[in-house]
């Protein structure tokens, strides 16, 4: 176990004996997740075994938290997470005070101000993304005033020793003086360092320091919603003394709701605003179905900017949604685009249908400059869902895709998924993958996965899966992770106490 994990376990030890001393004899109740996987791949040859424990305790107004995780591979050179993780650790852990009016907090936490223009940091489990901060946080709240104030830490693991340190300390004041106005500000300043536990390197090569000063504008007028968010950011080089680092990032959102339609717009303009803790909206439509799902675009915080459009309304007892986004570079070069559309509608007793489509490009650019070459996907996704019997339920689902790349190569890609529910407690579900890209003779074009999943208790659910999977891109929230190919079995554990 390093120093840093040594000294977290400590602290965490240390806020458990205040907090119990201090409130001894008041109420305490507990709650928690426990997480237990284990995966076999029979192509590796290769076993992997995860549990995790998110356990809170509560005595009176204080809390603690902790978060415990264990990871075994049974080939160091097979790891899905992609990662280097301890065999096991306390991931998080945190002490807290909460009286309503005023919460202070020692240890591991998350926070956003706004919009996360200024500061987000937060833990996406299945993406292996995790950008929480340790250290204070304190917040008070008097009427409709609300004041945070924190310091802290978060580190981002390089491979061998090496480490980057992003010391945050920062400040946010909100309030909603009238029931249609509300206004925030925030002062974020960020310390980047690059560290080494075996090399030492020098402040004025490792060393980056910026000032973020962010704006929030919220207006409830009726039918009509806005909000706003501006942030500028200026950096100071050690070397130079001079300011080398200046930036902003730029949104704003409206919503218009009338009898007949709801009509949703954002735009964005991100400059030089890249950082480990940010985290703003991306202004792409975030979709449900698996293949749109994997054309998402990425953000570049850089050199962006672009909107989003789209509007939802009640035609002939069916709900239809469209709309349209885009991004480009501050140069004009188009970076991406898609037009998308959604059908959904109920007939009968029960019977649910839904239909989807999308068409988008993204551009590939080398350096700042578009290569004019694209990556195009025009997708299509169907899904019904109808009773069998009086508690049974089936849903059948199909997508398909038509891929030009880069290269100018054209393909097609299909999934389909069956899933059959025999009780509320019982889902079995298969799903299949097909691709006409040429792989080669060595690589499968078709993936099937049947997974079986029980609820054994109100408070216990287990998940068996079989089959192949197909690796790819995987997004969430403007995060992507490229997710590797699976031949096996899976089984995974969850238990809520």
């Amino acid at each position: 176990m390093s120093s840093r994990r040594r000294a977290r376990a400590v602290l965490a030890l240390a806020g458990l004996t205040v907090c119990l001393s201090v409130s001894a004899r008041a109420d305490v109740s507990t709650s928690g997740l426990l997480t237990a996987e284990y995966l076999y791949n029979t192509d590796e040859e290769a076993s992997v075994s995860e549990a995790r424990l998110e356990l809170d305790l509560w005595v009176g107004d204080f809390t603690i938290g902790a978060v415990y995780r264990a990871y075994q591979l049974s080939d160091p050179g097979y790891n899905p997470a992609g990662v280097e993780i301890p065999l096991a650790e306390i991931k998080h852990r945190y002490a807290e005070y909460d009286s309503g009016d005023l919460l202070l907090r020692g240890g591991n936490f998350f926070v956003t101000f706004g919009r996360g223009l200024t500061l987000r940091s937060y833990e996406e489990v299945e993406l292996e993304y995790d950008t929480v901060l340790d250290g204070l946080l304190g917040e008070y709240r008097a009427g409709p005033v609300t004041v945070t104030a924190l310091a802290g830490t978060a580190t981002d693991d390089e491979a061998g020793t090496g480490y980057v340190e992003h010391a945050i300390r920062g400040g946010r004041a909100s309030a909603r003086p009238l029931d249609w106005l509300g206004v925030a500000a925030s002062a974020v300043e960020r310390i980047t360092t690059q560290k080494d536990e075996d090399v030492d390197i020098p402040d004025e090569l490792a060393r980056d320091e910026d000032v973020v000063l962010g704006g929030e504008l919220d207006l409830w007028l009726g039918r009509v919603t806005f909000g706003g968010e501006y942030a500028g950011r200026n950096g100071e080089n050690p070397v130079t003394g001079g300011d080398e680092v200046q930036g902003h990032a730029t949104y704003a959102s409206a919503t218009l709701d009338l009898d007949w339609v709801t009509l949703f717009g954002e735009v964005k303009d991100y400059d030089d605003f890249d950082h480990y803790v940010v985290n703003p909206p991306t202004c792409v439509r975030d979709h449900l179905w698996t293949l749109m799902n994997r054309a998402t675009y990425v953000v570049n915080l850089n050199d962006e900017r672009g909107f989003l459009v789209e509007g939802t309304a009640p035609v002939a007892g069916a709900y239809v949604t469209g709309g349209a986004s885009e991004a480009r570079r501050h140069s004009g070069d188009l970076a991406h685009w898609e037009i998308f559309g959604q059908y959904e509608q109920t007939f009968g007793e029960g019977i649910m249908v839904s239909a989807a489509g999308s068409w988008s490009r993204e551009y590939l650019f080398s350096g700042a400059t578009s290569s004019g070459k694209f990556t195009e996907h025009t997708i299509a996704a169907g899904d019904v869902e109808f009773p069998v019997g009086d508690s049974q339920l089936v849903e059948l689902s199909l997508e398909g895709q038509r891929i030009e790349d880069t290269t100018g190569d054209v393909y097609d890609e299909y999934l389909g998924a069956a899933a059959w529910y025999p009780s509320h407690r019982t889902t079995i579900t298969a799903v299949v993958e097909k691709t006409t890209h040429d792989v080669g003779p060595d690589e499968p074009d078709v993936w099937l996965m049947v997974d079986w999943k029980q609820l054994l208790a109100d408070d216990l659910e287990v998940t068996l899966s079989v089959g192949t999977q197909r690796g790819g891109k995987k997004c969430t929230g403007g995060v992507c992770y490229i997710e590797p190919e699976f031949e096996g079995a899976r089984m995974r554990l969850t238990k809520y106490f």
